[in-house]
């Protein structure tokens, strides 16, 4: 699905010119992905895992990854910006506030045409420090702004928002706020003309074993506004503008038969009314927004 998105990414300029940065995994899947649909060649690797250094290095797949092990907070800085990059932050954690500056640096530094992408897991709320070596979970919302400061705290925000699904939403604004909020400060010191915006094409969810967030847009200066509405996002059946109608992915249910018989009738101008009865709706929904990006949903009969 974002392979979909990050070629419209070509208004800018050439995507095979953009780097990518993203997180370390001993399979490389991202990055195997980004270079070979897409043709990007200069990626960087981020890796805490410093003692893993030999076999990160070992299963590289490609000689243009560069492996920059340490933290991210301590790593990204050295990123150079003033290339067009596509970057995914996607971490195994719940929110924190690493996660927020992180964000935070990328916003401060990225170049026009540079996506940024944030996974992060929504099942499990916030921690915060007991003492050197014991961590509590976050159960009031007055330890919540504790943790996370007055600004970043929703004023109408209350404990119900960190459970089920709602945690999904209340970590994909903080988030977006984060990033709005940098470029805030960011413009505060660039001449008009050069001042960006974060525009928002990717509001996801998803379970993963573990309830997962995704967020993800472009940054877009004031005089390149043209060019980002070329690259048509609100295209993509999983466009979303704003976090308030998340594309929640879910595995449809369907017989081989019902798969084909629901393919017959895509692509459709609009997945919300899709029928293939007796395939249930949802199921036949879910299969709709997926169906492209879901090889392994081979049509066989037994």
């Amino acid at each position: 699905m974002l392979c979909d998105a990050f070629r419209r990414l070509s208004k800018f300029g050439a995507v095979e010119h953009y780097q990518y940065v993203g997180f370390g995994a001993i399979w490389f899947s991202d990055f195997s992905l980004f270079h070979r649909a897409l043709g990007i060649s200069r990626m960087y690797c981020i890796e805490r895992e410093v003692h893993h250094r030999e076999r990160f290095e070992f299963n590289k797949p490609f000689g243009g990854i560069e492996m920059m092990f340490g933290r991210s907070s301590q790593e990204l800085p050295k990123i150079d910006w003033r290339r067009r990059t596509i970057c995914w932050l996607d971490y195994d954690d719940q929110l924190n506030v690493d996660i927020l500056a992180d964000a935070r640096t990328v916003a401060n530094a990225a170049t026009s045409g540079t996506a940024i992408f944030v996974s992060l897991q929504a099942s499990t709320k916030p921690t915060y420090d007991v003492s050197p070596d014991e961590k509590a979970e976050v159960e009031t919302v007055e330890k919540f702004r504790e943790v996370f400061g007055a600004r970043r705290t929703p004023n109408e925000m209350t404990m119900k928002d960190l459970s089920a699904w709602r945690m999904s939403r209340l970590y994909r604004d903080i988030v977006v706020n984060e990033i709005n909020d940098a470029l805030i400060a960011r413009n505060s010191t660039l001449p008009a003309g050069q001042r960006l915006s974060f525009r928002q094409i990717v509001s996801m969810e998803y379970a993963d074993g573990a309830k997962m967030a995704t967020i993800g847009g472009v940054f877009v200066e004031e005089g390149q506004e043209a060019v980002f509405n070329a690259c048509d996002f609100e295209r993509l059946p999983f466009f979303r503008a704003n976090n308030e109608n998340a594309v929640r992915i879910e595995i449809p249910k369907l017989t081989p038969k019902e798969m084909r018989a629901i393919e017959k009738l895509l692509p459709a101008d609009s997945i919300a009314t899709l029928a293939c009865e007796p395939a249930p709706g949802r199921d036949a929904r879910a299969f709709a927004l997926l169906y492209r990006y879901l090889p392994s949903f081979a049509s066989f009969d037994p």
